[in-house]
């Protein structure tokens, strides 16, 4: 369907440029000399076929152009089949975010690529003003720097954030779509200033310059003030300053949550730590609980950033805070970290009613002296709980519990239930 609906743009776009050139020659190309007046719809019309050519007509050529070579040779040895809209990386990051660099210099490339077709246009329309102004005074040297800024910065910035990836300083996660949004947020989704900056000087310019090129097209490129030039620039380089700065320590991701005691944990981080030799300072924290040193594991990659394996420690319990930090001051913390109560297997447990039982578990006595958030039911009769001299749990057969074979069930606020078989008896 999306593939009908742009080869139909396309189409359509080619369909309306020809017959408007047609049309534009021939009606506006009034005999003897052109007047101003003329000329001027003559460019207009010269600019919309030129913007048309290039944001449909190009791209569609470039499909048919491919879609014939795969036919003829490409299919045969094993190539795929070219897709419509080829330009999604012009504009759309690694990331699978949009670029506010990239577009900014895209935009300004097909702007100027459009005004100076469309001069072309015009003179073959019968209309050469703005070409021969063009041929005579030449481009001025802003539109180098309309060009050029926006497409140095954003070849800095992707040399500057590769880099800082590299290194784990930071770190670029996919996004799940790619968005408009995405021109003024950062990587967390949030508004960000020094892209708002960029992208609004920038859009203020290209106003500037379609308004006075649509307002006298015969006068060629339009001269646009140089404080509004000078703000684009300035803004290129507050843009990729910004991305210059490191960015700040943090856990993007936490997999295998909620897990047991003793379970492997993999921890996405940013900013902390750069590789395996920087384990010996690192502390991982579930809670209170730190994890072994020994089971800390680092793993690098290209864009998530730096992964760090751990292992829940035996204190863990409950929804607790996992916390990564380094003496140098970095920390970064995942909340709602949610450790699953365990009871251990192999227990022979019964008892009495209003007996103490003593039940070996993981993930529950990390709570603390007073168990907070601990449920215990033995059938369904909650059991007061609590802990012995050795700190496992010992839990109160309740009065009223239902004689004979039935379950044993721990929930803590890190989640559960945790079952196992109880006899309770006489």
């Amino acid at each position: 369907m999306n593939r009908m609906v742009r080869t139909g743009v396309g189409s359509f776009a080619v369909v309306v440029a020809f017959p408007a050139a047609a049309w534009a020659g021939g009606a506006l190309a009034a005999p003897g000399r052109p007047t101003p007046d003329a000329a001027a719809e003559a460019g207009r019309w010269a600019l919309l076929i030129a913007v048309a050519f290039l944001v449909a007509g190009l791209p569609l050529i470039a499909w048919i152009l491919r879609w014939v070579w795969w036919l003829l040779s490409g299919r045969r040895h094993g190539g795929q089949q070219p897709k419509l809209w080829w330009g999604r990386s012009l504009v759309v990051g690694q990331d699978n975010r949009v670029s506010t660099s990239k577009t900014t210099a895209l935009v300004w490339t097909y702007t100027v690529a459009a005004a100076l077709l469309s001069f072309i246009l015009a003179r073959w329309l019968g209309h050469p003003g703005a070409y021969n102004v063009l041929s005579t005074q030449g481009l001025n040297a802003q539109y180098a720097v309309l060009i050029g800024g926006p497409l140095g910065a954003a070849i800095l910035a992707k040399g500057i954030v590769s880099a800082q990836v590299d290194s784990g300083s930071t770190a670029k996660p996919a996004a799940a779509s790619a968005s408009p949004a995405q021109l003024v947020q950062n990587d967390n989704g949030e508004a960000d200033l020094g892209d708002l900056q960029y992208l609004l000087f920038n859009v203020v310019a290209l106003v500037f310059f379609y308004g006075e090129l649509l307002r006298a097209p015969q006068a060629a490129m339009p001269t646009i003030p140089d404080v509004l030039v000078g703000l684009t620039s300035v803004a290129a380089v507050g843009f990729v300053s910004k991305k210059a700065l490191a960015g700040p320590a943090v856990i993007s991701e936490v997999k295998s949550s909620p897990a047991q005691v003793g379970d492997r944990v993999t921890i996405v981080t940013s900013g902390i730590i750069k590789s395996a030799s920087d384990l010996p300072a690192v502390t991982v924290a579930f809670g209170d609980a730190v994890a072994n040193q020994g089971t800390l594991a680092v793993t690098t990659t290209t864009t998530l950033g730096v992964l760090l394996d751990a292992t829940v420690p035996p204190e863990a319990a409950g929804d607790v805070d996992l916390k990564v930090s380094v003496p140098t001051g970095k920390e970064a913390s995942w909340p709602g970290f949610k450790v699953v109560p365990e009871i251990s297997p192999g227990q022979n447990l019964r008892g009495k009613p209003g007996e103490a039982v003593e039940l070996l578990t993981t993930g529950v006595t990390g709570l603390g002296d007073h168990l907070p958030g601990l449920t215990v039911k033995i059938s369904d009769r909650t059991a007061r709980a609590s802990l012995n001299a050795n700190h496992n749990l010992k839990v109160t057969v309740p009065p009223d519990a239902p004689l004979g074979q039935t379950e044993i069930t721990l929930t803590t606020p890190g989640g559960g239930p945790a079952q196992t078989g109880f006899d309770v008896i006489p």
